[in-house]
């Protein structure tokens, strides 16, 4: 275990919890202006996350490298496996601020970003996409993300 690649990525993680604990309020306001059931929604899913980042933070550095190998998280790349004819294709959930459709990182608020925030490793699921649905299983999850996040 590289101590190195294990704290910068615990202090990536303790960033985004910080994030999401001083600019919550303006990020909501920002990408859900009106209150809607997707605001709620979004609200939930971010509520889940902070939590999820805690217990994962708390975690020994063995114990946490472990969790970015299994679980998707903010900066993790999800190497899914379409069932029906084995298509491969991954996906690196980001900030929306991050975003970039030619390498396949999408935000966690998009459909496809918030299906996939907390998939774990050998996980079946139906994917929900503009074009049907796909039984998919999460192949691999790696955090991999060495981006930042803009504050809004």
């Amino acid at each position: 275990m590289n101590p190195r690649i294990v704290s910068g990525s615990r202090s990536h993680l303790i960033n985004q919890l910080i994030f999401f604990d001083e600019q919550y309020t303006d990020f909501i306001h920002q990408y859900f202006p009106q209150h809607s059931s997707q605001r709620a929604g979004m609200e939930k899913l971010i509520r889940k996350y902070a939590g999820m980042l805690e217990t994962v933070l708390e975690q020994s550095d063995s114990e946490l490298l472990a969790s970015l190998h299994s679980v998707t998280l903010l900066g993790s790349k999800a190497k899914l496996v379409y069932e029906e004819d084995g298509y491969e294709e991954s996906f690196t959930i980001v900030f929306p601020t991050e975003i970039d459709p030619d390498q396949n990182r999408i935000s966690f608020l998009s459909p496809i970003g918030s299906q996939l925030l907390f998939s774990t490793a050998g996980e079946r699921m139906i994917l929900e996409t503009p074009v049907g649905r796909h039984d998919v299983r999460i192949e691999e999850v790696k955090f991999a993300y060495i981006g930042g996040f803009a504050k809004v």
